[in-house]
C-alpha cells in the first residue's frame, strides 16, 4: 500500500495511506478548522458531517455542489472509510481518520453555481424552452418514480397518500406565490420540507427546485423581496429535516444550487437548443433515485404555475 505525504493546519507532516487532490471546492466549504465525522457513504460521494455543516467528497464525474469537494483522482474513497470516523478540516486539507485519508485543497479551483437573480426573461425563446423541458419531463415521469414530477405535471398515475396530500397543497402554494404572500407560501412550505424517506426527502427537493425557478424569473422589486422572505422563511424550516438535507437546503437559500440543475436553469434562460436542454435535463433527473426528477419537477411548478403575470406564449 502506497504511503504518501499530506499537511496539517500547522504545516507539519503527517503519512497519509490514501491521498487525494481536490479537482474544484465548492463555494461554502470551509477552509478554517472544523472537525466531526463521516455521516454517509456511497460509490461516487462520502458525506462529512460537521458542527454546523457537511462537506461531500465527490467523484470526479459527479455534479459539484456548493458544499462539496471534487476529487481529481477516480479512485474508491468509500472502501477505505466509515461511518462514525473522525474528520478534520483545515485550510490545507481535509483527512479522514488518524491517518487513512487526505485531500489536498489548496491551489484547487473554487466552483460557484452559474445561476443569478433574474437572468431569465419571458421571451420567446425561454418559454419556448420552458415548454420543450415540461414535455421531455412528461416523457421521463413514469422512470422517474418521482411523485412530485406526476404531480406537477399532472401525469396520470395511480392515486397514493402522497399524491393525494401533494394535489392539496401545490395549487395553494401556487397561488400564494403568484401573489407574493409570503405567510402564505411558508404555510405551505412547511408542509413539504423535510417530506419523504431517505437522507434528502422528496419533498426537499421539490423545495429546492422550486427556489431555483424563483431566482430565475425574480426580476421586479416584488419579486426579489419574495424570494428573500422565502429564502429566510425555509432556512428557519430546515431544522425540520435531515442533516445531510438541511445542507442542500441552507445552499440553495444563499441561491447556490448544484451544478445539474444550474445548468437546466441556464439553458432555459438562454433559450438553449433542444440538444443541449436534453442533455442537461438527463443529467439532472439522474441524480439519486429520485432527487434530480423531485428539483425538476420544482423548477417547472415555479415557472409554470407560479409565475405572477402571464408568460409569452406568441
Amino acid at each position: 500500500m502506497a504511503i504518501h505525504t499530506a499537511f496539517t493546519q500547522d504545516g507539519s507532516r503527517f503519512q497519509a495511506r490514501h491521498h487525494f487532490t481536490a479537482r474544484t471546492i465548492g463555494c461554502r466549504v470551509p477552509r478554517t478548522d472544523h472537525r466531526g465525522y463521516v455521516g454517509a457513504i456511497f460509490k461516487h460521494a462520502c458525506l462529512v458531517l460537521l458542527e454546523d455543516g457537511v462537506i461531500a467528497l465527490l467523484a470526479p464525474h459527479v455534479g459539484q455542489v456548493a458544499h462539496g469537494v471534487r476529487l481529481a483522482e477516480d479512485e474508491p474513497v468509500h472502501r477505505w472509510v466509515w461511518i462514525g470516523m473522525p474528520a478534520r478540516i483545515c485550510g490545507s486539507g481535509i483527512v479522514l481518520g488518524a491517518d487513512v485519508v487526505a485531500v489536498t485543497l489548496s491551489a484547487t479551483r473554487i466552483w460557484t453555481p452559474a445561476v443569478r437573480v433574474g437572468m431569465c426573461q419571458w421571451n420567446q425563446s425561454t418559454f419556448k424552452a420552458m415548454t420543450l423541458v415540461r414535455n421531455m419531463l412528461l416523457d421521463l415521469a413514469p422512470a422517474s418514480n418521482s411523485e412530485f414530477l406526476a404531480a406537477t405535471l399532472q401525469a396520470g398515475r395511480p392515486v397514493t397518500l402522497l399524491g393525494a396530500r401533494l394535489s392539496a397543497v401545490l395549487p395553494s402554494l401556487a397561488r400564494a406565490a403568484r401573489t407574493y404572500d409570503r405567510e402564505g407560501a411558508l404555510r405551505f412550505l412547511r408542509e413539504l420540507v423535510g417530506l419523504g424517506p431517505g437522507l434528502t426527502p422528496a419533498g426537499d427537493d421539490f423545495v429546492i427546485g422550486w427556489l431555483a425557478g424563483l431566482t430565475l424569473t425574480a426580476q421586479s422589486s416584488a419579486q426579489r423581496r419574495f424570494l428573500a422572505a422565502i429564502c429566510t422563511g425555509v432556512e428557519a424550516l430546515s431544522c425540520a429535516t435531515t442533516p445531510i438535507s438541511r445542507q442542500h437546503l441552507t445552499d440553495s437559500c444563499a441561491l447556490m444550487f448544484s451544478e445539474h440543475l444550474s445548468d437546466v436553469c441556464v439553458a432555459i434562460a438562454s433559450g438553449a437548443s433542444p440538444p443541449t436542454l436534453k442533455s442537461r435535463l438527463a443529467a439532472q433527473v439522474a441524480v439519486g433515485a429520485t432527487s434530480g426528477a423531485d428539483a425538476a419537477a420544482g423548477l417547472m411548478f415555479a415557472l409554470l404555475d407560479c409565475a405572477s403575470s402571464r408568460p409569452f406564449s406568441g
